[in-house]
């Protein structure tokens, strides 16, 4: 029981040791254009409802 606590132990640490030094995955300079609709719809709801 112990060795299995301190391998979960040892993989936990590893784990966050690589995604805290590791670049994030994909590119930045990409446009998300599903945002930008999903940003264009939910302001034109807004605006519309903001009427009532």
């Amino acid at each position: 029981m112990i060795t299995f606590l301190i391998v979960l132990a040892v993989i936990v640490a590893f784990a966050t040791l690589v995604s805290h030094y590791s670049a994030p995955a994909g590119s930045t300079n990409i446009t998300d254009r599903d945002r930008q609709r999903m940003q264009a719809e939910l302001s034109a709801m807004q605006g519309r409802t903001s009427n009532i």
